[in-house]
């Protein structure tokens, strides 16, 4: 069964949404073909607005991973 999950395209990577816990999904961030960090949204409420934002236009930099950590995406040595 195919899931119908977004996938939002960012210059110099592209963020895949994936089931994680339940209705809950994470996101992973890929860039040149692997997963360098998955953000783990800790609630419904959570996941719907990093999904408005990636439907936005919005790119991950400056959001957290759920986990402590803030992510920071360097492509060609340019932020974001």
């Amino acid at each position: 069964m195919e899931n119908n999950y977004g996938v939002w395209e960012r210059k110099g990577y592209t963020v895949v949404e994936q089931e994680f816990d339940y209705d809950l999904h994470c996101f992973e961030v890929i860039k040149d073909g692997e997963v360098v960090i998955t953000i783990y949204p800790d609630s419904i409420e959570q996941m719907e607005e990093d999904i408005t934002q990636l439907d936005c236009g919005l790119g991950v930099d400056g959001w957290e991973d759920g986990r402590g950590n803030s992510i920071n995406i360097i492509i060609e040595g340019v932020k974001e």
